[in-house]
């Protein structure tokens, strides 16, 4: 139900987050029941996992791009697809890094926030792909779009 509300919001370009700042990311995800992270200082304001993700739009105060993402340790990775952030869980696992390489299918939303004065990220992380036939899968299709 929480999730249906929040995702028409996101529909309508409209962050309503009970406060002057209707676009403020770091106060809706901040306080949101699944967020995992928040920073004032990394590249998102809010790390949250919400199902279903929002719709991808481009238009109005509120943009969302849909995609991927990687959690490496305490910074994040984002992708346009899973493909290509397949191709870098894949090469992470062999490198000397140590950290989860946790593939998941996410959005990036962004907004100007009123109350710091400044672009805002979110990422709003959706179902995780744990099966290694299909990061395989997403791998091979990202191997053959570079040999091409």
């Amino acid at each position: 139900m929480l999730a249906q509300a929040f995702t028409a919001r996101l529909m309508d370009g409209k962050l309503t987050v009970g406060s002057d700042h209707e676009t403020s990311l770091c106060r809706h995800y901040g306080s949101h029941p699944g967020v995992r992270a928040t920073t004032e200082h990394g590249e998102y304001c809010a790390v949250v996992d919400h199902t279903p993700l929002p719709p991808a739009r481009e238009e109005g105060e509120t943009s969302v791009f849909r995609g991927a993402a990687v959690d490496i340790g305490d910074r994040w990775a984002f992708f346009d697809s899973l493909a290509p952030a397949a191709g870098f869980v894949r090469a992470g696992l062999l490198s000397n890094l140590a950290p989860s390489w946790d593939l998941f299918e996410a959005a990036e939303v962004r907004s100007y926030c009123t109350e710091h004065c400044c672009d805002e990220l979110a990422l709003v992380l959706g179902r995780q792909v744990y099966d290694e036939a299909e990061i395989d899968e997403f791998f091979s299709q990202f191997a053959a779009s570079t040999a091409a």
